[in-house]
């Protein structure tokens, strides 16, 4: 091989134009974008940002994340990828508060209304007066809480930017402060009156537990979550 054809196979440092005809998604090519400006011009990582590339490309086939893969550009470009390893996945917390919010508020609500139908369908109670905590409006309102309070204690609780941990006697009244503030306002919303807050049939609870179930898996591939308390691989998918 001559030296001019050798120096047509050394990678080079994407533009934006190449990045558009590359085949990646849009997100996709803004994580390599990313990665190009975080090396400032050097050359030398340009190798490194085209493997990143084609893995990313490689994992578009099954719907594999950039965040899944490598979570940050920052850490792609602090590791070689190995082709073979499994390497842990991007802490719960990382994926941020609100999407953490929406994540349990899901989960809570597919649970409460498993478990409010599942008791309704077996239960002689009359359907008349107050609802308590299975009418559907205080279900809502836990659910939103309880997703607001886990993804409050989840980001409190997570390691700093700069490796500092939370004390754990802090860790404790923090977790135990959020749980009674939610359990006191789940008591709250069981007096809501029946007007705003009916009682509905048993099934249809089953049916929101399933539509919500789906709508959780469904956030699950859209945001690249992973771990928390409904679970999760807590391995990102070997690379191919």
């Amino acid at each position: 091989m001559t030296e001019s054809q050798e120096q047509t196979v050394t990678p080079t440092l994407p533009s934006r134009a190449d990045l558009a005809t590359s085949g990646l998604t849009k997100r996709n090519q803004d994580f390599i974008w990313q990665m190009v400006q975080l090396v400032e011009g050097d050359e030398s990582k340009a190798a490194l940002i085209a493997e990143v590339g084609a893995k990313l490309l490689d994992g578009q086939k099954t719907g594999t994340t950039a965040r899944q893969l490598f979570n940050t550009p920052a850490e792609a470009l602090g590791r070689k990828a190995n082709a073979t390893e499994a390497t842990p996945a991007p802490g719960y917390a990382t994926y941020g508060f609100w999407p953490l919010l929406v994540d349990n508020a899901i989960a809570f609500f597919m649970m409460f209304s498993f478990m409010f139908g599942l008791t309704l369908l077996f239960s002689k109670a009359s359907q008349t007066g107050s609802a308590g905590a299975a009418g559907i409006t205080s279900l809502i309102l836990t659910s939103l809480l309880g997703g607001f309070f886990f993804a409050v204690v989840t980001m409190t609780l997570a390691p700093k930017k700069d490796g500092s941990k939370t004390p754990v006697l802090l860790k404790i009244l923090i977790s135990v402060g959020a749980f009674v503030l939610w359990f006191l306002a789940y008591l709250g919303f069981s007096y809501l009156p029946a007007v705003i807050n009916p009682l509905l049939p048993g099934w249809l609870y089953l049916v929101f537990a399933v539509l919500a179930f789906i709508g959780f898996r469904f956030w699950r591939v859209k945001t690249g979550i992973q771990g928390g308390f409904l679970g999760g691989s807590t391995r990102r998918p070997q690379a191919k």
